[in-house]
Parts: structure tokens; C-alpha cells; sequence
């Protein structure tokens, strides 16, 4: 068996990361391992490990599993190291299928590529609640937990044309940059920025409908701040002289964005250049809040993945123990919130228990759902 492992990590040329992963996924078909029957194994596979949005996430799957003592449940965590994995979030997916674990918490990075392992999953009995991005495959899903992105998208229009109309900017010149193809929640956030400056569509705004004439909106960041800086430079630098502003779907995308911004002098804080360019953004980490503090992004709408984590490892359990969670598939989607954040609010406790550790251990989830039910 030793010599097979040791085969297959060679042919698969994992890193050290993954080889201890499979190791210890391998580990129980060893002579003489038992599983403890009496525990709940709950793998929790993230897009990537690397944002602060899923090492909150990560707290919240955590802080679930000690809140539904003394039920005693084991959070596996495990994903791959980089959002355009999709390969290896697929290997990770089938792994623990294959070596046995009693649900899946999936935030798949691929609405239809993700589906394939999915329903090999539900094929083989194990349960999958789906988190921040949605799936093509429904029928394998116990629950999406999610942002309702499209709305904050909408959010984040909204706020953003009521700052350029404050200014005296009427008709606004604006690019949006897409994030990456496939990712349902991002394509959301921009059907729902673009949504609102679409006359046809029928819904309350605050304020005018600005006529806004779009410089680009077809360009892709991509998944790291890398690849968002390499999209963000030719575009701003093709209309730094005509762009009234920005909108970034998610954390990376924003803040290669502004590092663009930073280094052209048309970031909003630079007082010394007469052109400056509104950013607006998507997601929380700690560069980003304090770019909103020092005035340089407009703001964010930021989600609650503390909160996403908790409810599905929550969902899962109690999917586990034979209850309806989705009254019988009539409610399959539980929206986790979305938030303004701006210079007014970026300190308030509202704010902070969404991304901020120290914040997020103060939080009592059982009163918040109890309360969130009334």
C-alpha cells in the first residue's frame, strides 16, 4: 500500500500540501484504523485558501461545529491553494468522495464544470450544501447559501451613481471589469451593476436614472490581484482621460484595480491630479477597508462568510439528521445579506463582525438566527 501511495504521488506530482492530504485521506483503508462512528465528517472545500473571505468562512464552519455540541463533528478543511484551480478542486471533491466523508460544504469555482464531481457525490449518497456560488446541477444540491450577489451588484450601482451625481456627473463614462468566466456569483454582482443603468428594467432607484455611456465593459480580471492589475492597466490607461469610474466585482479584481489607479495619480485621494477615477468594489479584506477609509474606493458591499460557513455546516447537519431544510426544494437558496460599506461605516460594528476575527468570535449565531426567524 505504501509503495502505491508513494506511485501516486509521484505520477500525480502533488505538492507536500496535497500528498499529506491524500495521506491522511488514504490513511483509513490501512489494516487496523477505525473511524469513530459517532462523528460527523464535514469536508469544507473553499475556491482557494488564500483571500480572507474563506479564512472566514473557515472560522464560521468551525464555530458551527462547536455550537452544535455535543454532537461531535470534525470540519476537514480543504481546497485548492489558488481560485483558477478548477482541476484541483474537481481531484479534491472526488478524493473525499472516494475515501468517505458524511457531507460536502462546496463553493465550486465553476457553475458547470463543478457539477460533474457533484453528482458523483449525490450518486454516491453524500450529501453537498453549496456556498457563495451557485451550481448548474440542482438535483444534487441540499442547499445553496449565498449572497444574493445580483442585488448587491444593484447596490453597488446605486450607490456609485448617487456619488457622481452629487459631484455634477450626469452622464458617467464607465468601465466594468468582469472577473472570470464561470463564476456564478461574480456574474451576478455584474448583471446586477449593469441592471440598473439599463432603463428597461423596471425596478425603484434612489435618485436619477443616469444616461451612462460604457467604455468597456467585456474585459476579465481574472483571479488573483496579478492578473486584475495586467487587465486594469491597458484599460485605464487606453481612457484615463474619459473614465469617471470603476466597478470591481470581488476583492482581487478591486484591489489590482487601485494599485493601477495608485500608481497613474488617479486614485480619489490623491489630492495633486486634477482627473481622479471612482472606484467601486466588491468583498472585505484589510487593504481594501482601509483604502475606503483613506477616500481612495467609494466603497464595497461586502458579504457575511463568517455567517455562510456557519449556515452550511448547520444546513448540512441537520440535512443529516433527516430534516427538511428546503421544504421540499421550494426553498433550496438562504441569502446571508449583503452590506454598504463606505468611509461613514467602515468602523461600526456592523461592519467589523463580517470580516474582522476578534469581532467574529464576539458573535452569539444562535441568538442572530434565532432573532433573523422572528
Amino acid at each position: 500500500m505504501i509503495g502505491t501511495l508513494s506511485r501516486f504521488a509521484e505520477r500525480r506530482m502533488l505538492t507536500r500540501r496535497q500528498w499529506l492530504a491524500a495521506s491522511a485521506g488514504f490513511s483509513c483503508l490501512l489494516p487496523g484504523c477505525r473511524r469513530d462512528p459517532d462523528v460527523l465528517r464535514i469536508v469544507v472545500i473553499p475556491k482557494g485558501m488564500t483571500h480572507e473571505f474563506w479564512q472566514s468562512i473557515h472560522r464560521g464552519a468551525e464555530r458551527a461545529a462547536a455550537d452544535l455540541a455535543p454532537a461531535r463533528i470534525q470540519i476537514l478543511w480543504d481546497g485548492p491553494l489558488r481560485e483558477r484551480d478548477i482541476l484541483e478542486q474537481i481531484s479534491i471533491v472526488d478524493r473525499r468522495v472516494a475515501t468517505g466523508v458524511n457531507g460536502i460544504v462546496l463553493a465550486p469555482q465553476h457553475s458547470d464544470i463543478l457539477s460533474a464531481p457533484v453528482k458523483r457525490a449525490h450518486e454516491k449518497n453524500i450529501p453537498v450544501v453549496v456556498i457563495d456560488s451557485g451550481l448548474t446541477y440542482k438535483e444534487g444540491m441540499v442547499k445553496y447559501v449565498a449572497t444574493d450577489n445580483e442585488n448587491g451588484g444593484w447596490l453597488a450601482a446605486e450607490y456609485l451613481a448617487t456619488v457622481l451625481n452629487q459631484e455634477g456627473i450626469k452622464e458617467p463614462k464607465l468601465i466594468l471589469l468582469r472577473y472570470q468566466v464561470g463564476s456564478e456569483s461574480t456574474e451576478k454582482r455584474e448583471k446586477g451593476f449593469l441592471d440598473y443603468f439599463n432603463p428597461e428594467i423596471q425596478k425603484p432607484r434612489n435618485g436619477p436614472l443616469p444616461k451612462v455611456q460604457w467604455l468597456s465593459d467585456n474585459q476579465y480580471a481574472g483571479a488573483t490581484q496579478d492578473s486584475a492589475r495586467r487587465a486594469a492597466a491597458p484599460l485605464i490607461q487606453q481612457y484615463r482621460d474619459q473614465v469617471d469610474a470603476i466597478f470591481a466585482p470581488n476583492e482581487s479584481s478591486v484591489s489590482g484595480t487601485l494599485n493601477i489607479l495608485r500608481s497613474l495619480g488617479l486614485n480619489l485621494g490623491n489630492p495633486s491630479n486634477r482627473r481622479r477615477v471612482h472606484l467601486m468594489g466588491f468583498d472585505s479584506s484589510a487593504p481594501l477597508l482601509q483604502a475606503i477609509k483613506e477616500g481612495d474606493v467609494d466603497g464595497s458591499i461586502i458579504q457575511d462568510p463568517y455567517k455562510m460557513g456557519y449556515l452550511g455546516v448547520t444546513t448540512l447537519v441537520r440535512s443529516l439528521r433527516g430534516e427538511d431544510v428546503n421544504q421540499n426544494r421550494t426553498q433550496l437558496v438562504r441569502s446571508t445579506g449583503e452590506y454598504l460599506v463606505t468611509r461613514a461605516n467602515v468602523l461600526a460594528l456592523d461592519t467589523l463582525k463580517r470580516h474582522d476575527p476578534d469581532s467574529q468570535r464576539d458573535r452569539d449565531m444562535v441568538k442572530e438566527l434565532r432573532e433573523e426567524a422572528l
